[in-house]
């Protein structure tokens, strides 16, 4: 209380806003009431200075809230989204939007983004209806008609009480403009507050008053999608809002209130209108805005209503690059965000605000991606069922900086960019495929330890569908998932099913090893929540309810190019106003999701895919002709519908679809298109690489990763019998994350010497082991397999893995010499 009694004191006599003229008698209230009201308005003209507007709000709003402390109210004003005069400021400048050079890419010219009116172009009958009806101390308070306020909340409690449950509107139209801005329409107390502390805040700033009526009237809205009077007075009067008569600028005026029962779209609606529009008429005139002539003149008038719902339909044909469309929707949903405000809104601050936009875009990444997607050589068109169905080979692409997130270009489809188009590198959601794997099922099952690089997995036929309900049974008993290949290979390391792609060897990861709770956590580490899809194994292979875009995909690989670390994409670095003030400004983090030994060792696998897997043949070059290092992973989808690469090199990240829009026509596997996304990849990083040294991913070896020689077919310690495998030796120096490797004690276990006889053979063709019976020239010693667990059909049609070969029965023995295998002896099956 010692406050309040000092701050009155210390303004006295100060002015903080007009009262204005007496009460209307429409508004009047009885005596003591009014000397009630009239008491609180004098005690609230001592108060003054912009430091006291906070003092207002909680006395006023405390009167209609009771016993609502002022500390929550404060609590509410604190946290009101911030929201600056200096960003609605209108000018006359176009807003320009930079490169990373400092180029200009892009001005974007005032109002080509939807049906705007200037201020000096909206008439004036107009702007006085409007006033006469919603606020006719719009001239006169600083946003926020404390007179109007206070007897609304008189009155609506008075109707409250006598369960009448109407109520009285106390906003003006700062508030009301402010409510269209940031789009916030729920009925409760702090919004009110809210509202009524950024009306004050902004007049306070200095927003003029003709800016606050041009926002208000170009945001406003009249039913369904129609906002904004121009776009209104086309839908229901067939004519530009300059040529609306008294009559009708009345009647337009009378929409606003309730437009499902003013808009006049039928009979009952436009009887409605025009008695509101009389009404208001006569308010105009009471207030002095027109003649009795004036009035008389108005109220005969016939208005004409023409109500045409695609009048208002403006058709946006942006030629900007996809690149600029990608920026404005970055700047628009950060400007709602962060400001408050409703997206159309943003949008509007942005055609109308003269704003300066920095982008990430580098020019040279920029132009040899317009290069390559505008050259027809990489989108030949050889595939006889596009053709048939019209169909136009598509492609996207999305380069990103790995080191911090930002897109450095990207294309979104085939050709010229001609308007406002559909982006495949941002909008598009297609099944990745296999290159889903190393962010699902591998990278975080070497993170949490349960795979390494050389863990052995069996490649052998499955049947994960058998107890799948939601498929015909006659269905459930057929293999699945296969090999692209359609056959097994066997014993697998993880580093040879990623560089090969295998799919039986994902799924049995994903659901044995991995699990779907690590995989998916992980998974959205990167930006790609997909919980909706636990527990079904065709993710494994990319085959997600919600699918993915480029960008999502070009982001997500970047946790494998940079120590572990995800960026969240983004286009722009900063905003400023037409002043230079900064209005935006992008600080990217990166949130560690892989160790850098994960990350590393991911990394030297996926270079494998380049090197001897199923993108071998991708070389990138630099115009020294020195090789520059790449690392990724191909994607391929069911039915051959989609075709991806994403990948890296020490430099970018990128990710590339091929495709076609509709879904249902197949990459041709035998023509030239069959490896166009890594045809695509390799002529844009080509170019981008043209300049840049060929230097490794790594300087080092990262600390606490160590090196075994390994077994291919076991993926421990390799022995003398791993060099003797009749495939060739099958021992490899493997990268470990210390404390994961074998131990020097757990050597191959798979490998083992056996005598054979080279004259009988078993119903696969494989030696049988010789006994004593054998003569000694048909006998002879190899190595062979022995697989960790027998191999064992489900069904009398499985087929065997291709390793299949290398095993033999070490219970059989020569049934040609001496007779069967009770005379065996097992001196023949040797481990060293």
């Amino acid at each position: 209380m010692r406050f309040f009694n000092l701050m009155l004191r210390k303004n006295k006599g100060k002015k903080l806003f007009k009262t204005g003229n007496k009460l209307n008698p429409e508004t009047a209230v009885p005596k003591k009431r009014h000397q009630a009201v009239a008491g609180l308005l004098y005690a609230l003209r001592v108060l003054g200075g912009a430091l006291k507007l906070i003092l207002i709000v909680l006395i006023l709003v405390g009167s209609i809230v009771g016993g609502l402390g002022a500390g929550l109210i404060y609590g509410y004003i604190v946290t009101t989204p911030e929201l600056s005069a200096s960003d609605l400021q209108l000018t006359k400048f176009n807003t320009f939007i930079y490169d990373i050079e400092g180029n200009v890419i892009a001005e974007l010219k005032r109002n080509e983004n939807r049906v705007w009116i200037d201020y000096v172009d909206i008439p004036k009958n107009l702007i006085n209806a409007y006033i006469a009806v919603e606020d006719k101390r719009f001239w006169e308070h600083k946003g926020v008609d404390f007179k109007r306020f206070i007897y609304a909340a008189f009155y609506s409690a008075k109707s409250y009480l006598r369960g009448e449950h109407t109520f009285q509107g106390g906003s003006t139209i700062t508030q009301q403009m402010v409510k269209n801005l940031t789009g916030a329409d729920d009925v409760t107390i702090k919004r009110k507050i809210q509202e009524m502390w950024q009306a004050l805040k902004l007049e306070r700033e200095g927003l003029s008053k003709e800016d606050i009526l041009t926002r208000y009237l170009n945001t406003i809205p009249f039913g369904g999608t129609i906002y904004g009077i121009e776009t209104a007075a086309r839908v229901y009067y067939g004519k530009d809002v300059r040529e609306l008569s008294l009559a009708e600028c009345a009647s337009l005026a009378g929409i606003t209130q309730w437009p499902s029962k003013y808009a006049p779209v039928n009979e009952e609606n436009k009887k409605n209108n025009i008695e509101r529009a009389h009404m208001i008429l006569g308010l105009m005139l009471e207030q002095g805005m027109i003649t009795e002539a004036e009035y008389e003149q108005a109220m005969q008038e016939e208005i004409q209503f023409n109500y045409n719902p695609s009048a208002g339909k403006v058709t946006k044909n942006s030629n900007q690059s996809y690149f600029v469309d990608e920026v404005v929707k970055a700047v628009i949903k950060d400007l709602s965000g962060q400001k408050g405000i409703s997206a159309q809104a943003a949008e509007d601050m942005i055609y109308n605000s003269g704003l300066k936009i920095y982008t990430t875009m580098d020019p040279k990444v920029q132009k040899a991606l317009d290069e390559v997607f505008t050259d027809d050589t990489y989108f030949p068109q050889v595939n006889e069922e596009a053709k048939k169905r019209g169909e136009t080979p598509q492609a996207a692409m999305v380069v990103i900086d790995p080191e911090t997130g930002a897109v450095r270009g990207l294309y979104g489809g085939y050709g010229e960019k001609k308007g406002s188009v559909f982006n495949r590198a941002t909008q598009m959601k297609r099944s990745p495929g296999s290159s889903i794997k190393p962010l699902l099922v591998y990278a975080p099952g070497i993170e949490t330890g349960r795979i390494t690089a050389a863990t052995v997995i069996d490649d052998v036929p499955q049947h994960m569908l058998l107890n799948d309900t939601s498929i015909p049974e006659k269905q459930r008993t057929r293999l699945y998932p296969q090999n692209v290949e359609r056959k097994n290979f066997g014993l697998t390391t993880i580093r040879e099913a990623v560089a090969q792609s295998r799919n039986v060897i994902a799924a049995l990861v994903l659901r044995d090893y991995t699990t779907f709770k690590v995989g998916l956590t992980y998974l959205e580490k990167v930006g790609l929540p997909r919980w909706e899809d636990e527990g079904k194994i065709s993710i494994a292979m990319g085959g997600f309810t919600n699918q993915m875009s480029p960008l999502e995909m070009a982001s997500a690989f970047t946790v494998f190019a940079y120590k572990g670390v995800y960026w969240e994409p983004y286009f722009y670095t900063k905003v400023e106003d037409v002043n230079g003030n900064v209005i935006l400004e992008k600080n990217p983090k990166g949130t560690k999701v892989y160790s850098e030994q994960t990350a590393f060792i991911m990394n030297d696998i996926l270079q494998d895919v380049v090197t001897e897997g199923t993108a071998a043949g991708l070389v990138v070059k630099n115009g020294k002709g020195k090789t520059i290092p790449v690392a990724g992973k191909t994607g391929t989808s069911d039915n051959n519908i989609d075709r991806w690469f994403c990948g890296m090199t020490p430099y970018y990240v990128a990710a590339t679809w091929y495709g076609y829009d509709n879904k249902e026509v197949p990459i041709s596997m035998v023509s030239a298109e069959s490896a166009n996304a890594r045809k695509i990849w390799q002529a844009v990083m080509t170019k981008i690489h043209e300049k840049l040294d060929a230097v490794p991913f790594y300087s080092s070896v990262p600390p606490k990763i160590v090196t075994r020689q390994i077994c291919k077919d076991s993926g421990k310690l390799a022995t003398d019998l791993c060099r003797q495998d009749p495939r060739g030796s099958r021992v490899v120096e493997e990268y470990f994350i210390e404390g994961t490797e074998p131990d020097y004690g757990d050597k191959c276990d798979v490998h083992y010497k056996a005598k054979v006889c080279t004259l009988c053979k078993d119903e696969f063709g494989r030696p049988m082991l010789a006994n004593e019976y054998c003569p000694p020239e048909t006998v002879v010693e190899r190595v062979f397999i022995r697989r960790p667990v027998e191999y064992k059909p489900m069904f009398p049609s499985d087929p065997y893995p291709a390793d299949w070969y290398y095993e033999i029965y070490e219970g059989e023995y020569c049934t040609i010499h001496g007779g069967a295998s009770a005379n065996s002896k097992t001196e023949n099956i040797s481990p060293y």
